[in-house]
């Protein structure tokens, strides 16, 4: 048998690796960039009460699922269309941020170890009770559309860049809101000094519930935007506790656009190495990655001049 390969023959084979590894991290960066906005939805209720309030809402997984379960019941079952189901889901989730805090949160502002103990609690009951309500049974929801989009070697499935179109609405409704809006000089003001703007007449705790109750209407709206690729269930937060804290801490806890750039590092960062290895190293190297960053910056990639007094 004659080993030798025609120099044709070689050229051939290496030009189809080379079109095959290019191909291939096109498709990674791809995936990456969708799981960025993803990502970037998520966390987006987090950092504005985090950054803005400066309480820790260990509850925040909670209410992305529960924003999944409202998706389940209004898109699923009884068949309202999805646009409304998601404007619904914020809202309800807005109503229910507005009663957490005047009933709970707004007592212990100022007091870190008191907001802690109360989000926590706060994540424990909406659990037990989504468990009791809802049962553990495992409920799907349908994809709004189910198309995937072929761009020669790249596939992208439609609902995928949806969910990049709804971050990007979020994220820029809430821009505007918070630089362009009354209510979000009103937010900054008391951000950045909460005793002048008393002295100015300006209703600090209006201005708190506001900024709360929107950071639990991003949330649900979040977890009804994901429950199409989420398995519903009463545990659907745990899977997105430590990726939510560790984008916004990396991030900045004070800054919407060092979210936005985690949310790209992380994410992008997990998708090529899991292509070269696997999911479960990609994560604990990008673990790694997070906190040596976090070390060298404490306060995170991007940090507002700004603080509450």
């Amino acid at each position: 048998m004659n080993d030798y390969f025609p120099p044709d023959f070689l050229f051939i084979s290496l030009k189809g690796m080379s079109t095959m590894n290019i191909s291939l991290i096109l498709q990674l960066l791809v995936s990456g960039i969708c799981s960025s906005f993803v990502l970037l939805l998520t966390s987006l209720g987090l950092v504005i009460i985090m950054g803005y309030m400066k309480v820790v809402n260990l509850a925040h997984t909670e209410m992305l699922m529960l924003g999944a379960f409202i998706c389940y019941y209004f898109y699923q079952v009884m068949h309202i269309p999805f646009v409304l189901t998601l404007i619904l889901s914020y809202l309800i989730c807005f109503i229910f941020g507005m009663l957490v805090e005047i009933v709970v949160i707004r007592h212990f502002y100022g007091k870190m170890a008191e907001t802690l103990l109360a989000t926590y609690g706060l994540s424990i009951i909406l659990k037990q009770l989504a468990l009791i309500v809802f049962g553990k049974s495992y409920k799907k929801v349908d994809y709004p559309v189910e198309h995937v989009i072929h761009l020669n070697t790249i596939y992208i499935e439609s609902y995928k860049l949806i969910l990049c179109v709804i971050s990007l609405v979020a994220l820029v409704g809430t821009l505007l809101l918070i630089n362009k809006t009354s209510m979000g000089r009103k937010i900054r003001a008391t951000t950045q000094n909460r005793t002048m703007t008393e002295c100015l007449g300006i209703d600090t705790r209006r201005v708190d519930t506001i900024t709360f109750s929107h950071g639990m209407g991003l949330a649900g709206l979040a977890g009804a935007a994901i429950a199409p690729m989420s398995t519903v269930t009463y545990a659907l937060g745990e899977s997105w506790l430590t990726n939510t804290f560790m984008n916004v801490v990396m991030g900045g806890v004070s800054s919407l656009f060092g979210t936005v750039a985690s949310s790209f590092i992380i994410q992008e960062g997990v998708s090529m190495i899991s292509g070269i290895s696997n999911s479960v190293t990609a994560q604990i190297v990008v673990l790694m990655v997070v906190i040596v960053i976090v070390r060298i910056k404490p306060e995170g990639l991007f940090t507002p001049k700004g603080r509450r007094s």
